[in-house]
Order: C-alpha cells, then structure tokens, then sequence
C-alpha cells in the first residue's frame, strides 16, 4: 500500500487505494474503507486546497467508529494525484467542474464498497466542489455537512476576478497568481490561521516532509477564475432550488481564507440547512483542538441520525 506514514497516524481499518483516469489524461488518487460492523452508510470526504487523503485518516478512522464506509480523494492537482501543469507545486484547475467529474466517476467505480446511504463530509475548496456536484446533479447524497466551505474566498475582490478572467483568456492561466506563495516551506505553528492545535498541525507538516510530492504552493491565475466562476455561481437566483437533502454547515468564527458571508448567501437559498458557528475554530474545524471538533461531531451526529438512524 502506498500511503504515506508518520507516527500516529494509521491508516482506516481496511483501506484500499484506487485510481482512475479524468479528463485530460489525469491520474486520481481515490481510497475507500469499510465500516466497522454493519455499515449505516457511506460518507464521502472531500479534502480542502493543498489536502490530502493522509491528512484525513484520523476523521476517516472516527467515521468509520460511527458505523460509515468511507471515501476519500486526492483532487487532480494535488496529493498524489496527477497535475495538468508542469510545475507540481501550483495548484491548478481549469474548471471546478473537473474535480466534480472525478468525484462523480469514483464514486460510479465504488458503488459496490459504498453502501448508501450517501453522506457528504467536505472542508473549505472541497465545499464548493461537493455543492457544485450538487447543484449540477452529477453526484447524489442523502445529507452533506461542509465545514468552512469556501463559498467565497477572503480578499477576492472583482478586479481581482477580472484580471485573473482576462490573463486566462490570453492563455496565463497556467501562471501562478499574482502575490501567492510559489514554493512550500514548513508553516511555523504560532503564524498558522488554521488550527490552535499544535499536534495536528505538526503530523500535517510531518506527512509533506515525509513525501514531498504532497506539498503544494499557491494556486494558479486560471484557479482563481475558476474558483470565482464556481462561487458566483451559487450565488445566482435559484442555483439551489433542487438541493433539498439535509445540510449542516459549520463556519470558524476565526476565519482567515474564505468568506464567511459568502456561506451565509448560499446558506439562504438552501430549504433544509442548519448554521452553526464555532466560537475560537480557526479554518480547518476538523483539524482543530478536541473541544472545538467534538461541537461539530455532536452536529454531525445529529445529521447524520436524520438519514442513517445509528444501529441499535
């Protein structure tokens, strides 16, 4: 098996790795695990910008304690799976309906290892690549929960959606954006803006010294138009009409990347939608200190009760 190890961080019970192929020619990473005793479901994790699947096997491990097969996937141009642009450190995508493709594809290909029904779990980029798999019908769950979904992103403004627009049309887009980081170095713990705790975000630095090929940089000119052409999409009237499952949406009241108006906007539209915010959550609630994860476990739970009532 080729993931990669540090200490403390086993893999699910079970796990097996998959690929497939996207448009493109594009090799995706994709692992599957069983649930511990007779499943109550499936849940589908979908990793944020720069994750990856190890980052995920401790939430996965816990899913899987709940009595959920589990699924997750390196998107095409980071983890470990194949890039579109020659430098593997810029995180590119030329529309967020590719990695939505490759989601709906994998989770074809697994049907059989993921009994429904289908719960999404998705963090910040993987929130609008999951809401954008709903609203086009390309991928179909029973409930979904997004923590930080990057529904907007911080500081994006329109002149800055407009150059990224325009150099993408005289084919820049492949460059990194203007002002973001192009190399990766190790994040020192006390400037971080996305977690308060200091072992988890020690084991996610550990996992990208260890194999570096996990490591990714800023993103791409053609992302960041296809960021904004994905978010302003949801933003317009009736974009969610028929995105009628149970949803929970967890903002971080401390939140440095994405917008959480932005959440707020697409939160109106949707019929069946529950908010929480977590007082002292930096970005990345599922990677946050105890405390802090079990007030989104206990919604989650909750949720989940709804469509996959816990075995008795």
């Amino acid at each position: 098996m080729a993931f990669v190890r540090v200490p403390g961080n086993d893999a699910p019970e079970g796990a097996e790795e998959h690929w497939l192929e996207g448009r493109g020619g594009v090799k995706v990473r994709v692992v599957s695990a069983p649930s511990i005793g007779v499943a109550r479901g499936s849940v589908i994790v979908a990793p944020g910008r720069t994750e990856f699947i190890e980052k995920y096997f401790e939430v996965m491990r816990e899913l899987q304690a709940r009595g959920f097969a589990v699924f997750c996937i390196d998107w095409r141009g980071q983890g470990l799976s194949g890039r579109e642009v020659e430098n593997g450190l810029k995180g590119h995508f030329a529309s967020f309906d590719d990695p939505v493709n490759d989601l709906s594809t994998a989770l074809k290909l697994l049907s059989a290892k993921l009994p429904r029904p289908h719960i999404g779990l998705a963090h910040s980029m993987g929130g609008a690549i999951l809401l954008r798999a709903l609203q086009t019908r390309r991928v179909e769950l029973d409930a979904a929960a997004f923590t930080a979904p990057m529904w907007g992103i911080a500081g994006l403004n329109e002149v800055a959606k407009k150059y990224a627009r325009f150099m993408t049309s005289l084919g820049a887009g492949g460059q990194f954006a203007p002002s973001v980081e192009t190399k990766w170095k190790r994040e020192n713990f006390k400037k971080n803006p996305v977690t308060h705790d200091r072992e988890r975000h020690a084991r996610c630095q550990g996992l990208i010294a260890e194999e570096p090929r996990l490591a990714l940089a800023g993103p791409t000119i053609g992302w960041v138009a296809a960021a904004a052409d994905a978010t302003e999409g949801f933003l317009q009237p009736g974009a969610m009409a028929h995105v009628r499952i149970p949803i929970l949406v967890a903002t971080a009241a401390e939140e440095q990347l994405v917008d959480n108006a932005a959440q707020v906007q697409v939160i109106e539209q949707l019929p069946d939608a529950q908010h929480i915010t977590i007082a002292g959550a930096k970005h990345e609630i599922l990677m946050e200190t105890d405390d802090l994860r079990a007030q989104f476990w206990a919604a989650f739970d909750e949720l989940a009760e709804r469509v996959a009532p816990a075995r008795v």
